[in-house]
């Protein structure tokens, strides 16, 4: 039995030899599709099966980055022109685009028990002029479920019982995983006390999820609001007053957690800024929001506000990592391999010949997608407009050797190695 659910997510990245938080962040966003089909159809614990996952959009060549999350492994096939990276697979060679899609088939081994396994996917179609413009970059996740009858949960954030009905995930049925729920009507998946059947009190705030504000609302407790930002301080620093009451109320406050209680900029509901304060009172100062200098493995943050305060590291020699070691903005350009070897997925590998569907070193077309294979249950991932990567990054062109690919990702995981000395 197979069962897929499509989502869009952020997943894991890989494009032109390189892993990172999304294609999105570098090739941009776009309108496509990614189609799983299984050979046989039907998944069975401990079985090995093939996957396909079909990328159907507008574009010359595609790329593929995927990774199991839950359960299985997946493994590369003969003359496929996929490659491990950790424990997902990338693509060593871009694929033609061929009637509206391009095919990358893998190996699944299934684990032993029933279960499901998510696929994140991070997908790219591009039209291969050998840099980034007009790419799309696209996230998804797919879900497949075997030994078992699919059921639907929804991530459930604040552990009431209800999830939000954007974060579904596909299990077996039964008992709901932990963090999941098996309804996806909560109005407010930040707040335990905000879902539908629960009380709704006078707060400004539809706690029982009907649509409707403070309708039949009982009145709350509330505490001295010294600055009237709605946010009371902590109980040691408070004293044993009390009121009853609706919000909004002059002088009270019925939301907990400020810690500048003569201070109005700074409680639990503003952004952090860089003033060396903790302004979002989660008691941290200016977290992520700190100039920083540098690319790559040299990239760091400053110990201030003040950018000039920021010092870069110092670059090393590239090696063959996914990594900008020598902080020039490329990913593993010109990384020494040993003879016969080409620096492919961040490891030193036997260049693979280009296979049909394929695409050369200078981006051009081999031929088409080599068709699809066998399979069924198919599912098409919607396209998450805002995945990007995390971090942010910049793509550039890099060759490596003649299965190496046109456009290299320089993303978030490659920034983060390395943000302080």
């Amino acid at each position: 039995m197979l069962s897929v659910l499509a989502m869009p997510s952020v997943a894991w990245a890989h494009s032109g030899g390189a892993q990172g938080a999304s294609c999105s962040g570098c090739h941009g966003t776009g309108e496509h599709e990614v189609v799983l089909m299984s050979s046989p159809s039907a998944l069975q614990p401990g079985a090995t099966v093939e996957i396909t996952l079909r990328v159907e959009g507008s574009g010359n060549v595609a790329g593929i980055f995927v990774a199991p999350d839950g359960g299985g492994s997946v493994a590369p096939l003969p003359g496929q022109g996929m490659a491990q990276v950790g424990l997902g697979l990338t693509h060593t060679l871009p694929r033609s685009v061929s009637g509206g899609g391009a095919s990358f088939t893998f190996a699944f081994e299934i684990p032993d028990s029933p279960g499901a396994t998510r696929f994140s996917i991070a997908s790219v179609l591009a039209n291969g002029n050998g840099n980034s413009g007009g790419d799309q970059g696209d996230g998804h996740e797919l879900d497949v479920v075997y030994g078992c009858e699919p059921q639907t949960y929804y991530r459930d954030f604040d552990g009431d019982g209800y999830g939000r009905e954007t974060s579904p995930r596909v299990f077996c049925a039964g008992d709901a995983p932990q963090e999941y729920a098996a309804t996806g009507d909560d109005c407010d998946d930040n707040r335990d006390t905000v879902h539908p059947g629960a009380v709704e009190f006078c707060n400004l705030r539809d706690d029982d999820c009907n649509g409707q504000v403070d309708d039949d609302a009982i009145p709350v407790e509330q505490y001295p609001d010294a600055d009237g930002d709605g946010y009371y301080s902590p109980a040691e620093y408070r004293s044993g007053e009390t009121f009853v009451g609706c919000v909004p109320t002059e002088g009270w406050a019925a939301e907990a957690g400020d810690c500048a209680e003569n201070d109005e900029t700074r409680n639990p509901g503003v952004e952090e800024v860089c003033n060396l304060f903790d302004d979002n009172c989660d008691g941290r100062v200016d977290e992520r929001v700190r100039p920083t200098c540098g690319v790559g493995w040299c990239r760091r943050e400053s110990n201030t506000c003040d950018a000039a305060g920021c010092t870069p590291g110092e670059p090393i020699e590239e090696i063959c990592n996914l990594l900008d070691d020598d902080c020039d903005g490329f990913v593993d350009e010109d990384a020494p391999c040993d003879p016969g070897l080409a620096c492919i997925a961040g490891t030193c590998r036997e260049p693979e010949e280009p296979l049909p569907g394929g695409t050369d070193d200078t981006g051009t077309s081999a031929g088409d997608d080599g068709g699809v294979g066998d399979g069924s249950s198919t599912a098409a991932a919607e396209t998450d407009a805002g995945a990007s990567a995390a971090g942010g990054g910049g793509c550039a062109v890099q060759r490596s050797g003649p299965a190496s690919l046109a456009v290299i990702l320089i993303l978030g995981v490659v920034r983060r190695r390395r943000l302080s000395a």
